[in-house]
């Protein structure tokens, strides 16, 4: 079977990212004590971050360790014959399904939330993860050479209101 396209991600890279997170959130908590001036407002915002900012570290670490040992791995192929995501934290942006079922692929917005869609033939829709950084404008121009029927975006990065 010919690959069209092929994206993978490890769990680990994804872990490394937690953890770059947990160095950023340590310093905005030793800015906001460094450089908030002295008021009542202020020391109840450090009293709250007190309790938070350790909880959200712990958070964070916890996830880093369970990714780093998982390490299972994204994968997102389009063959001339089917489309396949695997996602290790979602079974609902897993599937496999027939290139020539494809429909439509639409891109919508509602309040802060990006989404895409892909709609069969038969009503079906999956929805594909945003979560890892696999290239839309190679997405779809692999889709279309495995379904060239298949209505795509205008563009890979203008997303309408549903």
């Amino acid at each position: 079977m010919n690959e069209l396209y092929r994206y993978e991600s490890r769990q680990r890279r994804t872990s490394m990212i937690l953890l770059l997170n947990m160095i950023v959130l340590l310093a905005m908590y030793l800015a906001a004590r460094s450089f908030l001036p002295a008021s009542e407002e202020s020391e109840q915002l450090i009293f709250w971050l007190n309790i938070a900012t350790p909880l959200v570290e712990l958070c964070l670490l916890l996830a880093a360790i369970y990714l780093w040992v998982k390490n299972e791995t994204f994968r997102m192929v389009v063959t001339e014959d089917t489309f396949e995501v695997f996602d290790p934290l979602s079974r609902t942006f897993t599937f496999s399904i027939p290139a020539k079922e494809i429909a439509e692929i639409k891109q919508t917005q509602r309040a802060k939330h990006d989404a895409i869609k892909i709609k069969l033939h038969s009503g079906e829709w999956f929805q594909i993860t945003q979560n890892y950084h696999y290239k839309l404008t190679e997405l779809y121009a692999a889709l279309a050479k495995a379904n060239p029927d298949i209505r795509l975006p205008e563009s890979a990065w203008r997303f309408g209101r549903s």
